[in-house]
């Protein structure tokens, strides 16, 4: 369903409604004036060029017409100097009402006020007003004496009205005096349109007396009001109390009036030399009219050869201004040196009809000039290649000196007949008056390595029956081999792995100076061939200006003992025709396997003499443990003397020390502690023995005195080992 778009609020309403149902603005309601096809037109408003002056709505309210001018605000207009140019807006304000003009608190819209506070402090009595007759049947109203002051009684006899520039509107107002004086009354309009004049006659009323005062409407002179609807509100005032107001409400409206826009092209006339577009403007004037009118713009020739462009298409021209459309045309050309006369149409058109401006179009064409043959050039002339096969160039076809297009094809051969050609685009047509480009290529093999390769060649552009060549050269060089510039480094170049039988190294290879990415397998070897290499990864790809790595391990034997051993290995990565070496050496130290054996003599030698100072040294005597039963056990015993008694006890505690003093022997560098424990734990021992054999007589040995010594010869022993090899 079509819909038409109010422009002063937006709001969207039936295609055939007369004032905007949001905001009462005018919509141009009249069959034919804003449709087409019987389909609603939507224009835009173009550059104003002309405004006359136009009645503005109240003070801070949009005009009601809904065609604003071209500021967007309705209380803008447009001000037009002498010579019809348009200049800044002018801002138009409505004369300000009388002071006290405003609604009271307590007064209503519906014709009634509440009565205010008298200021009267002793009013005076007044008559009563003799009381109006009531219906039959029905009771008579309460008497109520008015006060001295009251509000009048106002009612609209014509709520809407119709305002024209010669014919004004007449609006009844019923007022009734209800006071108890007589009492004239003073009729104003609410901030009312600048465009508005509101009179009316003397108001004087008698007490209770109920009067029908015209109020007249009219349009200032001079001035062109907008079709529009919107509400006048007056205010009727006391004389006596200017405080006692009452409103009351209007609808104005203002129908659309006059003419139809005039058309004018500007100009009548247009020459083109050796062109077939043109440009004009039309002006549509709506000056004379108050609502605006939209057209769709359409143009033709008999021919129907020429197209037009319209901006915008479909126009609206505001109420009572003239706006200015630009419009571009485009028309065959005659042919060379002759003249051709047509006739344009231009036309506005709705359903009212179209409305039409003529053109006259006069074309001529300059005799057809005589063409230059085509130029070809190669850019760039020389090309240079390295490690490439194809190289890229520009074909130039000049055709500056001729007027009309060439159609060329491009080819291009050599002497050798080793180059290969693509042209893109192979054929086209070189424009008159400019050099066109096409983008060439060839192609060639690559010369030997470390070799450079000269091959002549030229392009040439034929049209069908001429050919124009040009020549270039190609230069094609090949880069050396990448190994021969590359390098091969080993990380570190010397390893010492002490005693172990492994080592790694990091392989580098540089290729930082090739030019093609590089492809080695490595390899590596000793010079006694007992050390095996491993590589990760056995290949390795260098890209150019990269560096690469690999990891290298290397497991050899041991060197003899008490030796050190360097191993030096080969590195070598090749490519399958050249190779790079680089040299490592590994050094190695004979393992000291005395330490191990010294530490573990040692170590059991200690605890074969504790297990001996713990256990029964002569048949009959008990262990020392518990300590305490074999003390009084051993105070028992009478095969020992007491001297014997005395000294075992502590020799067996001292040989426990000196067996802890064996380990901590281990902890020096010689073993020197560790030798002279075992040592002591010998003397110790045979001593005690030699002590009983002078006391009283020595007792069959068991077990413990021999585990003492064995312990002590291995702890010496590992004492012995520990020592470091001179």
């Amino acid at each position: 369903m079509a819909e038409r778009t109010c422009e002063t609020c937006g709001a969207k309403n039936d295609v055939d409604a007369r004032f905007c149902a949001t905001c009462d603005a005018y919509l141009g309601w009249d069959v034919g004036r804003s449709t087409l096809g019987g389909d609603a037109l939507t224009g835009t408003i173009p550059r104003v060029v002309g405004t006359v002056p136009t009645g503005m709505a109240a003070t801070g309210a949009p005009e009601a017409s809904g065609a604003a001018p071209a500021s967007g605000t309705a209380t803008d207009a447009w001000a037009v100097d002498g010579s019809g140019a348009v200049t800044e807006p002018v801002i138009t304000i409505p004369a300000a009402t009388t002071p006290g003009s405003q609604t009271p608190a307590g007064a209503t819209s519906g014709g009634t006020a509440t009565d205010p506070a008298p200021t009267d402090p002793a009013p005076t009595a007044a008559a009563p007003t003799a009381a109006a007759p009531t219906a039959a049947g029905e009771p008579e109203p309460p008497y109520r004496q008015p006060s001295r002051f009251d509000p009048p009684d106002v009612d609209v006899a014509t709520p809407e009205v119709t305002v024209a520039p010669d014919d004004p509107a007449r609006v009844e107002l019923s007022i009734e005096n209800t006071s108890t004086i007589v009492d004239g009354y003073v009729i104003e309009a609410v901030e009312p349109p600048a465009w508005l004049e509101v009179t009316h006659p003397d108001t004087h009323l008698m007490p209770g007396e109920r009067r029908t005062v015209p109020v007249s409407l009219s349009m200032r002179p001079g001035v062109l009001v907008l079709a529009q609807r919107l509400t006048v509100t007056f205010v009727v005032r006391s004389m006596e109390d200017p405080r006692l107001t009452v409103d009351a409400g209007v609808h104005v409206t203002v129908p659309p009036r006059g003419p139809r826009i005039s058309l004018e092209a500007r100009p009548t006339l247009i020459r083109l030399e050796d062109s077939g577009s043109g440009s004009l403007s039309l002006r549509l004037d709506n000056r004379g009219a108050n609502y605006p009118q939209t057209f769709g713009l359409s143009g033709s020739d008999p021919e129907s050869v020429v197209r037009f462009a319209f901006t915008p298409e479909v126009v609206e021209v505001p109420a009572g201004a003239m706006v200015e459309v630009a419009v571009t045309f485009a028309a065959p050309q005659p042919a060379p040196g002759q003249q051709l006369n047509r006739q344009l149409s231009l036309s506005a058109t709705n359903d009212e009809g179209p409305i039409t401006a003529i053109v006259t179009l006069v074309q001529h064409t300059a005799p057809a000039p005589v063409d230059q043959p085509i130029r070809v050039r190669l850019q760039p002339s020389t090309l240079r290649l390295a490690d490439a096969i194809d190289a890229d160039f520009d074909v130039h076809i000049d055709n500056r000196g001729g007027h009309s297009g060439v159609t060329v094809a491009l080819a291009g051969n050599d002497p050798e007949h080793r180059l290969a050609f693509a042209f893109a685009p192979a054929r086209f047509l070189a424009v008159p008056g400019h050099i066109t480009r096409a983008h060439g290529r060839v192609r060639s093999n690559l010369p030997p390595k470390g070799t450079t390769a000269t091959h002549p060649f030229t392009v040439v552009a034929s049209d069908g029956t001429t050919d124009v060549e040009a020549s270039g050269v190609l230069e094609i060089s090949s880069s050396a081999a990448a190994i021969t510039t590359a390098e091969l480094q080993v990380e570190p170049p010397k390893l010492n792995v002490g005693t172990r039988r492994d080592g790694r190294f990091a392989v580098i290879v540089d290729n930082r100076r090739g030019a093609e990415p590089l492809h080695v397998t490595f390899s590596a070897r000793s010079e006694d061939g007992l050390a095996r290499a491993t590589f990760a990864p056995p290949q390795l790809a260098v890209g150019p200006g990269a560096v690469g790595q690999a990891q290298l391990s290397v497991s050899s034997p041991h060197p003899p003992a008490n030796q050190v051993g360097v191993r030096r290995l080969e590195v070598e990565a090749t490519d399958g025709m050249q190779s790079l070496s680089a040299v490592a050496e590994l050094t190695q130290t004979a393992p000291n396997r005395r330490g191990p054996a010294s530490r573990w003599l040692v170590i059991v030698g200690a605890i074969l003499v504790a297990i001996g100072a713990l256990s029964p040294w002569f048949e009959g005597l008990p262990p020392l443990l518990p300590f305490v039963e074999w003390i009084r056990e051993l105070l028992a015993m009478s095969s020992l003397t007491v001297g014997a008694q005395v000294v075992e006890p502590p020799l067996r505690l001292l040989l426990l020390v000196l067996a802890v003093m064996m380990i901590f022997g281990l902890a020096g560098k010689a073993g020197g502690l560790t030798r002279k424990s075992a040592i002591l734990v010998v003397l110790l021992s045979a001593g005690f023995l030699i002590f009983l054999a002078i006391t009283t007589f020595v007792p069959a040995l068991t077990l413990g005195l021999p585990i003492i010594w064995v312990g002590a010869l291995l702890g010496y022993i590992g004492g012995v080992l520990a020592r470091p090899r001179t």
